[in-house]
């Protein structure tokens, strides 16, 4: 007979995570297939892990799959729909074990979120947000129990504790819809508290759903990426990671202490980030052993697979079949024409040049600040518009940007423009505030040499979104210095003082502290509209019709002199007409390479 102390046996995890609404190979933003994204093709994958016979395998999702896309927009345009939510389905379809809750689940409200988990066959945990009364929203964690095939022969069960945690800056980013109704706290300090509780319960083994990702090694309250803190804690033994929609293990990953990219472990425990859309497949295989105590992991392997595009199994084709009305009813929505546009609209250069999509969105902002301002106290102040770029290359790669030819303007262009459902703001702030909010933008630029060519011009880290120009305002840049950098910033014509007042068109995400610019004071808050930024751009295109004047240039490098930076676009991107910008070729993963005189 085998000794307890040899009885070994093999579990399988498997992740996806960030899905955004992503069910089909399909983008809705170019109106186009997008092979090697989309949860059907990585149903191929999570079938082909499962046919193993000597590994049990268990199916988590990390968060953010209900919003993202067009499709997810025109799915919660019925709220109390009484038709089960395909996402949901889809996950019945794939016989998920448990699922995170991400920040983009509460985008449309607690009511909408909670209709569409009623139709789950699984649990969705959520430790650390909770109803303002502090009563759970969800389950904290779930305990799966499943039989192992061991190596003596026999079945034993194995039960994983699944604890679900997200980032608690959903109740600033999500207040107008959430409207104090829920509550949140530190991931650390949640894990903390439960993870003992799941083990008293028998948990064997403690995985974390942790829709956060790795930014900050030492833990403070209430941070935003809390995975390498999160991983020192004892009782978790497995991170599943998200939110941040980059890759672990990476293939070319920056050097860490705390993250071994060749073991897949974080403070040597194995973990996983699986992308985004559907990019990505986590895997974290795990051999146990069997002890006087129960099992305990003897080994670990950690890995990203990618999905299979060139055939379909039944079961992805019933994942597709289930979809395929709601797809069609969105194509249709999203082709409907709005406007008309003389000139293309890219976004290849919105964070170098004048930007015609950036412009748009502004103008609209304005336009609906300056109409809420009538009668107002404020009705007098400056209005200037604060806008930044979504599709812009960074994580979502060579084919993720605005590119829309001259032609009709639809429904699909304005999602594209303006893809998330957030509120416009009217914030007030002080010359000062502003300068500082600029500078904030400015450090997704690296500083430059004078006198040296061909010297990276973007800080990769820091993501394209997270770079806001505001229109109403000139200024420059003077990439040179390390701090300091804004220059020249004036406000028709006039320098803008430190005390100078001004009321800023935002989105309610970078108002409620998004991209950690600034949270706005209730004080400073002096509109919210009811309406979505998107609806309100629509409403501008509707009534301008036509589209044919040359973006205006709102901003500019400090010119240094014989000194040029490169940065990476679409490949097809064609530098605009009297720019310092030349194309010179493109990298291995398809991003075409410009150079920019500075």
């Amino acid at each position: 007979m085998t000794s307890h102390s040899h009885v070994t046996a093999r579990i399988r995890i498997l992740e996806t995570t960030d899905l955004h609404m992503q069910l089909l190979a399909y983008d809705y933003f170019t109106d186009k297939p997008t092979p090697g994204v989309g949860l059907v093709p990585l149903a191929g994958l999570i079938e082909t892990h499962r046919r193993d016979p000597q590994v049990t395998t268990f199916l988590f999702d990390n968060g953010d799959f209900l919003q993202g896309n067009p499709l997810a927009d025109f799915l919660a345009q019925d709220p109390q729909s009484e038709k089960p939510h395909p996402m949901i389905t889809a996950m019945n379809l794939l016989q998920y074990d448990a699922v995170c809750l991400g920040n983009h689940e509460f985008n449309y409200g607690l009511p909408f979120l909670a209709n569409c988990l009623g139709s789950a066959a699984f649990p969705a945990v959520c430790a650390n947000a909770t109803l303002s009364t502090g009563a759970p929203f969800v389950p904290p964690f779930t305990i799966v129990e499943k039989d192992v095939t061991c190596s003596d022969g026999t079945q034993r069960s194995v039960r994983i504790g699944v604890l679900g945690l997200v980032t608690p800056q959903i109740v600033k980013w999500d207040r107008t819809v959430l409207n104090g109704s829920l509550q949140t706290a530190d991931i650390v300090a949640t894990a903390k508290h439960f993870a003992p509780i799941m083990r008293a319960q028998g948990a064997d083994v403690i995985v974390a759903l942790c829709h956060s990702g790795m930014r900050e090694t030492d833990w403070h309250h209430g941070m935003e990426n809390a995975a390498i803190p999160l991983a020192q804690i004892e009782d978790i033994d497995v991170l599943l990671m998200g939110h941040t929609h980059e890759t672990f293990p990476a293939v070319n990953p920056d050097k860490s202490d705390c993250a071994d990219h060749s073991k897949g472990q974080i403070n040597g425990k194995p973990a996983v980030m699986a992308g985004f859309y559907g990019s990505h497949l986590g895997v974290v295989t795990l051999s146990l052993a069997w002890g006087a105590r129960g099992w305990s992991i003897a080994a670990s392997e950690a890995q990203l697979d990618t999905p299979h595009t060139e055939t379909q199994s039944p079961l992805q084709q019933s994942l597709g079949d289930l979809v395929a009305q709601d797809h069609a009813s969105t194509l249709a929505h999203i082709r409907q024409p709005i406007a008309r546009t003389a000139l293309p609209i890219t976004s290849h250069f919105a964070n170098t040049a004048p930007d015609l999509s950036l412009e748009l969105l502004a103008d609209a902002q304005t336009g609906a600040l300056q109409q809420a301002a009538l009668g107002t106290e404020w009705e007098n102040l400056p209005i200037i518009s604060a806008v930044a770029p979504f599709r812009a290359g960074g994580l979502g790669g060579p084919a993720h940007y605005i590119d829309i030819a001259a032609g009709d303007l639809t429904l699909r262009d304005a999602s594209a423009i303006c893809p998330f459902s957030n509120q416009l703001y009217g914030v007030a702030r002080s010359g000062r505030q502003i300068k500082a909010w600029l500078e904030k933008s400015a450090l997704c630029f690296h500083t430059v040499q004078q006198g040296v060519t061909r010297q990276p011009l973007h800080n990769l880290d820091v993501p394209p979104y997270n770079f806001d120009t505001l229109y109403g305002l000139s200024y420059r840049f003077d990439l040179s210095r390390t701090d300091r950098r804004l220059t020249d910033l004036c406000y028709n014509g006039q320098a803008v003082n430190d005390a100078d007042r001004f009321v800023v068109a935002t989105n309610s995400y970078r108002a409620n502290g998004g991209g950690d610019f600034f949270t706005a004071d209730a004080a400073d808050v002096l509109f919210r509209s009811t309406r979505s930024v998107r609806d309100i751009l629509i409403d501008a295109l509707r009534k301008r019709q036509h589209i044919s004047e040359q973006p205006r240039r709102v901003w500019q490098f400090a010119s240094l002199g014989d000194t040029t930076a490169r940065f990476l676009s679409a490949p097809t991107a064609i530098a605009p007409s009297g720019s310092a910008i030349l194309a010179t070729g493109e990298t291995e993963r398809g991003f075409g390479v410009f150079e920019i005189a500075i």
